[in-house]
Parts: C-alpha cells; structure tokens; sequence
C-alpha cells in the first residue's frame, strides 16, 4: 500500500533551516555551519528545496540547483537527498527526485544530474533504480580551508 505523502517545496531560509534533523541522518555536519552554508546557499538564488511529509511530518526532504553550463546548457542538479531511516525502500526517495524531475521539464532543463560519493553504494544504487547512469566522474581536491573538512582527500592526496 502507498503512502499518503504531500512533497512540498519550502522557501526562504528558516522554512528550509527545518529539513537540519533529517539532514543529521545523512551528515555529521553541525547545525551552526550547517545554518551558514544553507544562508550562502540561498543568497545564490539558484537554490531550492522540496520536502515529503507524511501526516504533517516531514519524512523526507531534496535540495536541488538548477543552473546553466557550456557541455550541457540547462541543468537540474539534486543535492542531499534524505529520507528518514525508518521509511526508507518505500518509494518517498522516488517520489522526490520524480518532482525535481518534473521541475526540470518545466524549467526547460536539458539534464537532471546528481553527484554521488563512490562508497555510498546504496545512494548509487538508489540513483540507478531511478533511471541515473555513470557518465563521468567527480574529481575533488580538498583546499587549505577544506582540509579538516574532508580529511579522506588530503588522505588520499598524501598517499598518491
């Protein structure tokens, strides 16, 4: 049996500060420079945020860019796509990326894209289910002021 799930896209900077509990499920980042970056974020205009409810409990929550480059002209990006841990395999992932979807056909985009860690396996597999496939590769080098952020990349950087 479905479940009743209302998406709806949240505005402004306080409505989206509230997806931060079910962001923790996915990310250690702390609430303080979660709050600072979401503030950068939305300051850009170019980035938006739709979330799932399920009897008035958000229950799932997709940021998304839409933007513009030379390969690829008009694009629709996801970003942190959570569902809660409870409810996930039960279709709430799918009806979220299927409304930015639907955004991107209506904003005209060209492509919908989503950046995916190599070790997150099931966010792979999640992605494939619903129609993504491997063209490319992401390549990250972690800057003086990313260091004690990413300590995986100046890892690898010292070991390469």
């Amino acid at each position: 049996m479905a479940l009743d799930i209302d998406l709806r896209e949240l505005f402004g900077l306080e409505e989206i500060a509230a997806i931060y509990p079910l962001f923790r499920q996915s990310n250690t980042l702390d609430e303080e420079p979660f709050r600072a970056r979401l503030s950068a974020m939305c300051v850009q205009g170019n980035y938006r945020c739709v979330a799932a409810y399920l009897g008035g409990r958000m229950v799932g929550v997709a940021g998304f860019w839409i933007g513009t480059q030379l390969w690829c002209g008009k694009y629709i990006e996801a970003d942190h796509v959570v569902v809660d841990a409870g409810l996930r395999g039960k279709g709430i992932g799918a009806r979220l990326m299927a409304w930015i979807e639907a955004e991107g056909e209506r904003e005209a985009c060209a492509l919908f894209r989503i950046a995916a860690i190599l070790s997150n396996v099931d966010a792979r597999r999640f992605y494939a289910r619903n129609g993504f496939f491997d063209d490319g590769i992401l390549m990250a080098k972690a800057l003086s002021r990313g260091a004690a952020a990413f300590p995986e990349y100046v890892a690898r950087r010292d070991r390469d």
